[in-house]
């Protein structure tokens, strides 16, 4: 069943209108990484949203974190500050100062000690067998949170499109069992919070980039259930989607820039030809559809073209990755971005774990059109999953 959605709600206009007259004290409903760490070479910018935010500045009360530039956004509730932090600085809170004239409140950033070896980890090899699971289809291990009064969903087992209850309890429980079966790594489809109304049971329209679904359990369980998989010889791949959120994001009611989406006069959905990437005689009309074009109707397509949305994802992935302890992450639908930005992304995460895995949906039946991501003009492809030998095999 199709979704209609008032689209005009989405663009900046409307949105804008809504949201630029925050009302209420100035504080910080968000801060984006929710926390960082020592040691690491991924520069941080802290996204940090609240009413009338943008309309002042911020300072650092701490030896340890530099604030060397504050950028204001489009929205008056948003600043990204970039964040200096010195070879040698401590794990701990580090007090921040917002100010706007005569106004003003102190608020703390964590930053934590890294893993031994964090950025050593290993990803996974050609001998490794990679187990794919959908969480909401597999084991449903605590029935108590198949139903959440912060989710718009309800469980619903009888609707094929419904959500059924698999969660991270479930995964939990099979560990022995998969272990059994030979598996030594797992790649779950989409764990974090996906809010849309109907089929949000696949999680691929995020409301929520640093939110475990709290149908599946919370982001403790999470790094639990990872931690418990190491010690029987299963790494986990986080999948991830930087190309697309989902409608019921939390910023498509505020969003920080006017191009932080690809937005049109009406719903415009990709051409998928993702063959103009490396057709020198396509249209440029038709590789711009294919980039800034709607997956679906319920997922905004990101525009990492926008720095500040590609240095989010960058970080995105990297707190994951450092938070839960994964071996890497699976990149879906990859080739619907702008190559620049996604080779940009790729190399921040191999400089970031040089022995990690990237692995890229890359869905072409050919292989030198599989080849072209992987060995392209770039100088760090990621691993891409092989679509022409599947084909293959299927026939």
């Amino acid at each position: 069943m199709k979704r209609t959605f008032f689209l005009m709600s989405m663009l900046w206009a409307v949105t804008t209108a809504a949201y630029a007259g925050m009302t209420g004290k100035p504080h910080v409903e968000r801060i984006e990484p929710p926390s960082w760490w020592v040691g690491m070479e991924t520069p941080l910018q802290l996204m940090i949203y609240g009413p009338g935010l943008g309309q002042g500045t911020v300072t650092s009360l701490t030896p340890g974190m530099e604030i060397t530039a504050v950028h204001k956004a489009d929205s008056p509730n948003y600043l990204f500050l970039d964040i200096a932090i010195p070879s040698g600085a401590s794990p701990g809170d580090y007090s921040l100062r917002w100010t706007n004239g005569k106004k003003k409140f102190d608020f703390t950033y964590t930053l934590q000690a890294r893993e031994p070896r964090s950025a050593q980890r290993e990803g996974i090899s050609p001998a490794d067998v990679l187990y794919l699971l959908m969480p909401d289809r597999f084991i449903n291990g605590d029935p108590v949170n198949d139903s959440t009064p912060c989710t718009a969903e309800k469980s619903d087992p009888a609707n094929d499109y419904g959500r059924h209850g698999g969660d991270l309890e479930g995964i939990r429980m099979s560990l022995d069992y998969l272990a059994e079966l030979g598996v030594t790594s797992i790649w779950p489809t989409p764990l974090t919070l996906d809010n849309e109304p109907i089929v949000s049971y696949h999680g691929y329209a995020c409301a929520d980039y640093y939110r475990i679904d709290p149908r599946f359990g919370t982001n403790q369980m999470y790094r639990e259930v990872v931690r418990e998989a190491a010690s029987r010889g299963i790494s986990f791949l986080q999948d991830i989607v930087p190309n697309h959120c989902g409608t019921a994001h939390w910023w498509m009611q505020d969003l920080p820039f006017k191009d932080w989406i690809h937005v049109f006069d009406s719903f415009t959905r990709s051409n998928y030809a993702m063959i103009t990437h490396m057709d020198p005689n396509a249209a440029a009309i038709d590789r711009e559809l294919c980039i800034q074009g709607w997956f679906d109707t319920s997922m905004p397509d990101m525009n990492l073209g926008n720095p500040f949305v590609l240095q989010y994802f960058i970080q995105v992935s990297v707190w994951w990755i450092e938070y839960a302890g994964l071996a890497g992450l699976r990149i879906d639908t990859y080739p619907y971005s702008d190559e620049t930005a996604i080779s940009s992304y790729t190399a921040a995460l191999r400089n970031e774990y040089p022995n990690g895995t990237v692995l890229a949906e890359c869905w072409y039946n050919y292989p030198h059109q599989v080849a072209y991501w992987e060995r392209g003009p770039w100088p760090s492809g990621p691993t891409v999953m092989d679509f022409s030998l599947m084909g293959e095999l299927s026939r």
